[in-house]
């Protein structure tokens, strides 16, 4: 008897988790070559606005440091630049010379009605005093057995 009821607190317990990760918004991710792209929501703070504000992390994926020269958004033909030469900088800014964490570009949670199925960000860098670009399309990704943020 009390086997089964064990059993079935257990399968309650994985069938409410199951629904409650199902019910998590996707995410955005992407990668190419040299890149890999990741923007999914956060657990907001006192300092937010916003209750589960959006966090991304643009991640080069080869061994040595690359100077970043620019990120921009595309939409059609038009580039729109996501971040200003100061938080690009290695030792001052938010890129490290691997990882570039953007709290700011979908700060308020993009919409997929107004993104589509996906949006492409341009990479320019400098490496070995060769500038490079390359473009990351970033799609809709569903997660499943993820924490939930509450």
């Amino acid at each position: 008897m009390k086997k089964k009821i064990c059993t079935g607190i257990a399968l309650s317990v994985i069938l409410i988790y199951v629904g409650i990760s199902l019910n998590q918004p996707p995410i955005l991710k992407g990668s190419s070559e040299n890149w890999s792209i990741v923007y999914k929501p956060r657990k907001g703070d006192e300092a937010d606005t916003e209750k589960y504000p959006w966090r991304g992390v643009i991640k080069w994926r080869n061994m040595n440091d690359v100077k970043l020269l620019k990120v921009e958004q595309k939409d059609g033909k038009e580039a729109y630049p996501l971040f200003d030469k100061e938080m690009l900088a290695v030792e001052t800014g938010n890129f490290n010379g691997k990882k570039l964490i953007d709290n700011e570009t979908f700060y308020n949670p993009p919409k997929k009605e107004v993104l589509g199925d996906s949006t492409t960000f341009k990479i320019t860098w400098e490496k070995d005093g060769t500038m490079k670009s390359e473009l990351v399309d970033l799609y809709w990704k569903k997660r499943y057995f993820v924490k939930p943020l509450f």
